[in-house]
């Protein structure tokens, strides 16, 4: 099933798990993010991500459904990335357990306008802790673009130690010099 696994004996509703860290909350992605994500996964936004950007509505609302989807089924969390009063919206974070769900994978993007203030860092931080209190986990991956210094240094501020190096073509025609990291606990 590739479900991921609550280290308790109750696995909690994925939808209704909400995450809060110093400025930052995650809260389970829905529909009322979608002009959100519509506006802000720009081709800028993914030009080191595999995604190619939204570009309408319905693709927003497809992506929210099909993670909803995902998480009622355990395999994966993926979660708005906010701030702690709820009044902006600062991007999407995401475990994945599609691959491998003793070792998830994390992925994260954050809007234009808050770059450069270590969100992205705080949202994944939040995230693996929760998880390794959460979930029974043996690591996380981290893949990200080499070119892609910021993704990298939130990767390498877990420990993370590059396992395996490739070139992909992401879903708008550019190629990616993907590195992966590993994350043990």
């Amino acid at each position: 099933m590739n479900a991921l696994v609550s280290k308790t004996a109750t696995t909690p509703d994925y939808l209704l798990i909400s995450i809060a860290g110093p400025r930052i909350t995650l809260c389970p992605i829905d529909n009322k993010y979608g002009k959100d994500i519509l506006a802000e996964f720009t081709a800028d936004i993914t030009r080191f991500m595999l995604p190619a950007p939204v570009d309408n509505i319905e693709q927003a609302d497809d992506f929210i459904q099909r993670s909803r989807r995902n998480m009622a089924r355990h395999k994966e969390l993926v979660f708005v990335i906010a701030t702690n009063d709820g009044n902006e919206f600062l991007g999407v974070c995401g475990l994945h357990g599609h691959q491998n769900p003793k070792i998830p994978e994390l992925g994260i993007w954050i809007k234009k306008s808050a770059h450069g203030q270590k969100l992205g860092r705080e949202a994944i931080h939040t995230l693996v802790n929760w998880a390794k209190d959460n979930l029974s986990i043996d690591g996380f991956y981290y893949p990200c673009d080499r070119d892609n210094i910021a993704s990298r240094k939130i990767a390498q501020s877990l420990g993370g130690s590059i396992i395996s190096e490739t070139t992909r073509q992401n879903m708008s025609g550019a190629t990616l010099n993907e590195v992966v990291y590993k994350i043990a606990l």
